[in-house]
């Protein structure tokens, strides 16, 4: 009981620490990047933010530019603090531009031009526990940086309280944003959408499996034909609860890609805090979702910091992937029964096949 008051002290030090923040260039920018964001956060008083912790009922459609840094190294991020804090365009994630509240119509109408240039292919990443509105759509400046990611991006942004000791809130905002997330996948549809990649982040995992779920369940799993694939970073789900999750899903969308660290701080707090010993995003023993067709990577000897999203913050593992053509020999390894990721082991329990990933010897 000591240890773990220590570990809540620590959590509450942390809390105290500033969050990033939207910040705009005074120019905008020719190469920044298009976002376009779907958001069920309302508006914050306070800080004049446009996209805070409180819960909206409606969703909310915007679209932001973002600048990338010339002046950073892979896997870095960084972006201003405070509203007194000076802005670095050469190290910063900034905002060249945005369209805040957009009606529909016209969010739907520059999304379609945006899928035409890009044969219809999107990548919709939902973020995690204890982000900021801004954390999340950087975040997502920063994959597309590194990975050179295909396609439109879109950011779907639920409404985090943004606060180590905001968990309680944020699993049912996680409930609270089901509506929301299905709505703006119907939007990218409606707009042309032909391939949705959908890439989620801890908490943000349970959220996309409840969308799935719910559609099945409602019998309006032909609404989710366009989506392309499935990729759970650190998911932050009890093993029992995704497996029922999946179970009502039926056919899991393909490929299917689950990335686990044994090593995830993160969710062995949030082990704690459930009462449940493990969580999807570090099981080791993969029988135990063995009848599953998906691939589950170990990135455990890639940990950096918490270990709860090496797959972003791991410079090696960043140059290790982009290496494999931004997954693809990953996705491919069913079929090819090896893969080009360096000193990988590849095990196959009935439809599940595991991937345990190594430095490149001599790397």
């Amino acid at each position: 009981m000591a240890r773990f008051l220590i570990v809540i002290l620590m959590l509450s030090l942390a809390a105290c620490a500033p969050r990033g923040r939207l910040a705009y260039l005074d120019h905008p920018v020719a190469d920044a990047r298009s976002i376009f964001v779907g958001s069920t956060r309302a508006p914050d008083p306070q800080t004049g933010q446009p996209f805070g912790t409180a819960r909206s009922q409606q969703l909310r459609l915007a679209r932001f530019d973002v600048a990338t840094p010339p002046d950073r190294k892979v896997a870095e991020i960084a972006y201003p603090m405070t509203d007194t804090s000076p802005v670095d365009p050469d190290k910063q994630f900034l905002v060249s531009q945005s369209e805040i509240d957009m009606p529909r119509s016209a969010f739907q109408s520059e999304l379609r031009t945006a899928l035409r240039k890009h044969d219809g292919q999107a990548v919709l990443f939902v973020h995690g526990f204890n982000n900021s509105f801004a954390e999340g759509l950087y975040r997502m400046a920063q994959m597309g940086a590194d990975f050179d990611l295909p396609g439109v991006m879109v950011h779907y942004s639920w409404p985090s309280r943004a606060n180590v000791l905001g968990y309680a809130y944020d699993r049912d905002s996680v409930l609270f944003a089901r509506d929301g997330l299905e709505e703006l996948i119907d939007d990218l549809n409606a707009a042309g959408a032909k391939r949705i990649l959908i890439v989620a982040h801890s908490l943000g995992s349970e959220l996309v499996m409840e969308v799935l779920r719910q559609e099945a369940i409602a019998h309006k799993q032909g609404r989710f034909s366009t989506i392309s694939g499935v990729v759970l970073i650190s998911p932050d789900i009890a093993v029992d609860v995704f497996k029922t999750q999946a179970d009502a899903i039926g056919t899991l969308p393909t490929p299917f890609i689950i990335f686990t660290s044994s090593k995830d701080r993160a969710l062995q707090l949030s082990a704690r805090l459930t009462g449940k010993r493990d969580r999807l995003g570090n099981l080791e023993d993969v029988s135990r979702i063995a009848r599953y067709r998906v691939t589950v990577i170990n990135v455990s000897a890639f940990n950096t910091g918490d270990g709860h999203f090496n797959v972003v913050t791991s410079p090696a593992l960043i140059r290790l992937l982009d290496s494999a053509q931004q997954v693809a020999q990953v996705l491919e390894v069913e079929q090819l029964g090896r893969t080009g990721l360096g000193d990988a082991v590849v095990l196959t329990v009935e439809n599940t096949t595991q991937i345990i990933l190594a430095p490149i010897s001599g790397g």
